[in-house]
Parts: structure tokens; C-alpha cells; sequence
């Protein structure tokens, strides 16, 4: 059956099958071949350059392209573990909401994975609780596929973690972005099924220095810092019950202020 099996047309196989990141058990249980035939194989791709090993026993299919696949941390992120996609720092740069080029990729999963390095590029890996793991779409870069965060679930993200996406200031200056083309009430709606009431309030804090509404947003009971990074000291906001520990500059620098 192995000789059945060109590399070029298992190649197209996994394509088809959208199995860009693979390990040769999945191999051996789709082509229905026993191990040693599954690692000749996959020797073989490896030789042709049409796979990558990312990490031990596991590969990224680059197909006929190779440069394009390995050029594109997107399309590597949202394939190093399922389930997953793109989000925080990472989707907000995508998005144009950030001038500023994060140097790892961050990846919303349900699993618990360590962070993993490839051909220059570091991905770091955020595990979610599962009621958290929505608002993702499927897009394409130079032709391939990558799961990422929608506009509105790239800031609620990153306001739930903004260690994840530059801290809290950077956070409110790609919702002052984003203001432009996401709606608020999507940000209302995404923040409250979080059910992270520390999220509401940050979230509703921004909002009110932005001049917009938030009807509807649940927010903290008690004191939330507004960067959960920094020390809880600033001015109390008695509205959102956050503590604004970030200094008035800051927000100016921004043109948040």
C-alpha cells in the first residue's frame, strides 16, 4: 500500500482533510498502515519538504509551498493544538486595532500546553476555561487557513488577560480602534457571557472614558484593579468599582484621556 502513497499525494490528503498538524499515529490510523510504513513515510515527507517536525513526533504540513506556510506564525499558531485560535496581542495587531508587532503569537486553547518555538517564532499558549472558548472565525492568509478571535472577542480577550496583549493601556487604545467598527453592544454581550464580572468593569470603565454607553454590562462587586499587573493604588471609580492604577499620562499618550 506504501508505494500507493506518493508524498505529494498524501500531501493533498491532508490538505483536503484540513490536517495541517499531524502526528504519525494519525497518520498510520487515516492511510490504515502499520508503524514502520507510517515512519518511511513520513521520512519521505520530511526529505521532499513538503513537512515540518514542530515538535517530537509532531509536524506541520507545508505542502507545495513550504516558504509561504513557514513565513506565516498564524497559520502555524492555530495548528499547534486543538482546539484553539489566534486571539489577544496577536488578533489585535491582525486587526490593525495596534501599531505595535508582538514578538510571540498568543493562542486562546482549552488544553494546557507549553509554549513552543519554530523557525523563529515563539507561541505562547492561553488555556480558557471552555465557556470563554467562543467568537473565532476561520480566515486565510496567502492561502491558508487559520482560526482567530472576531474583532469584538479579540478585545474582550485581551481585557479578561491584557498581560496577554501588551497591558491594560495598550488594551484601551485598540478598543478606541476598534469603537470604529465593532458594536458595543457585541462587546457587551461577549463581555457578560465571559462571565467575568472584573472583565465587565474594566470594560465598562473604558467605555465611559471613551464616551459610550454600556447598558446592560454586569460588573464587580468589589474593587478590580483596572491592570491587574500593577500595584492597587490610583483613585477609586465608584460607578465600575475599579481602582484606575494607571497614571493620567498614560491615558493621554494614548489620546484615551
Amino acid at each position: 500500500m506504501e508505494s500507493n502513497l506518493a508524498p505529494i499525494s498524501v500531501a493533498r490528503q491532508l490538505v483536503q482533510r484540513d490536517l495541517f498538524y499531524f502526528t504519525p499515529r494519525m497518520l498510520g490510523d487515516l492511510f490504515t498502515l502499520p508503524r514502520d510504513r507510517v515512519y518511511r513515510l513520513v521520512a519521505r515527507l520530511k526529505r521532499e519538504g513538503l513537512v515540518a517536525e514542530v515538535e517530537k513526533g509532531k509536524y506541520l504540513l507545508l505542502g507545495l509551498e513550504p516558504e509561504r506556510a513557514l513565513s506565516n506564525p498564524l497559520f502555524i499558531a492555530s495548528h499547534l493544538v486543538t482546539p484553539a485560535y489566534v486571539s489577544y496581542w496577536s488578533a489585535l495587531h491582525f486587526y490593525g486595532f495596534t501599531e505595535q508587532v508582538p514578538l510571540t503569537v498568543f493562542v486562546a486553547t482549552t488544553k494546557k500546553k507549553r509554549p513552543v518555538s519554530f523557525q523563529g517564532f515563539r507561541f505562547r499558549f492561553v488555556t480558557v476555561h471552555p465557556s470563554k472558548f467562543f467568537g473565532y472565525r476561520r480566515e486565510t492568509l496567502d492561502g491558508l487557513p487559520f482560526l482567530i478571535a472576531d474583532e469584538a472577542k479579540s478585545i474582550v480577550d485581551s481585557l479578561d488577560q491584557p498581560r496577554y496583549a501588551g497591558g491594560i493601556v495598550e488594551v484601551a487604545g485598540a478598543l478606541r480602534a476598534a469603537l470604529a467598527v465593532v458594536e458595543v453592544s457585541t462587546l457587551i454581550e461577549y463581555a457578560n457571557r465571559m462571565g467575568s464580572k472584573s472583565l465587565g468593569s474594566r470594560l465598562g470603565y473604558l467605555l465611559a472614558k471613551l464616551s459610550h454607553p454600556s447598558e446592560g454590562l454586569i460588573r464587580s462587586a468589589g474593587p478590580v484593579k483596572l491592570d491587574p499587573a500593577r500595584h492597587r493604588e490610583g483613585h477609586y471609580d465608584r460607578r465600575w468599582r475599579v481602582v484606575v492604577n494607571v497614571p493620567e499620562a498614560e491615558w493621554q499618550s494614548l489620546g484615551v484621556g
